[in-house]
């Protein structure tokens, strides 16, 4: 495994993309159906995108109380199959994504996915994408019924990626996500960081350090010449 990279990513906003789109129609939908009238935007989503569904209530309605935003939380993984056929309606491979991924693998280097997603969830989202095959493993961290604004969550990613790694020795780990925690988390794991930006929301993500940014995934292949 000395001559393997290791490919670390993360999932939403990073190898997907519309599922923004999911997350504004069912914030919109919990708030309707808690008898709120209110609607979130779509650009607010944009801003918020990649935290915990406890973060999105809250943000959603800062005047609710802890129950309350608690509440709105269990609404929403209680819409089950209403809510996976939203998700299904607008969920999409990001651009390159598959031909980067693939190209990975055929050349004998590791990909894995670290997302803040419930773990009993995130192998349907990636088979969704049509994406599972391509990964050697596929790790979940559920901070969803909590809030990622108090409590980052590179801490649970980094402990998470660190436990991955152990007894593991690759030449290089290359990390790939859409929100400064990412970042954070694999600097913390001595990786090489690149900030995912999508190219249609540019102007709604502030300036984060990191070793590259980009808007097109086939940039990261170039750690495969390094």
């Amino acid at each position: 495994m000395k001559n393997k990279i290791l490919f670390v990513w993360d999932l939403h906003g990073t190898l997907e993309k519309g599922n923004v789109n999911t997350v504004h129609e069912i914030i919109n939908l919990i708030l309707k159906d808690s008898g709120i009238d209110k609607k979130i935007s779509l650009q607010n989503v944009i801003e918020w995108y990649g935290l915990s569904w406890f973060d999105y209530c809250k943000l959603a309605l800062p005047e609710g109380n802890q129950q309350l935003w608690e509440d709105m939380v269990k609404k929403v993984f209680s819409l089950q199959e209403k809510g996976w056929k939203i998700v299904k309606k607008n969920i999409k491979p990001r651009d390159f994504a598959i031909e980067v991924l693939k190209l990975i693998q055929k050349q004998g280097h590791h990909n894995i996915i670290l997302s803040n997603t419930p773990p009993q969830h995130i192998r349907t989202f990636t088979d969704l994408l049509n994406i599972t095959q391509y990964f050697n493993d596929i790790i979940g961290v559920d901070s969803h019924p909590n809030s990622g604004i108090n409590k980052e969550t590179q801490d649970t990613k980094s402990q998470a990626l660190r436990d991955f790694l152990k007894d593991k020795e690759y030449k290089k780990v290359v990390f790939i996500g859409d929100r400064e925690g990412d970042i954070r988390a694999g600097e913390k794991c001595g990786a090489v960081t690149y900030l995912f930006v999508d190219p249609e929301f540019k102007e709604y993500r502030k300036n984060i350090e990191t070793d590259y940014t980009i808007s097109d995934l086939r940039d990261v292949l170039k750690e495969l010449k390094a």
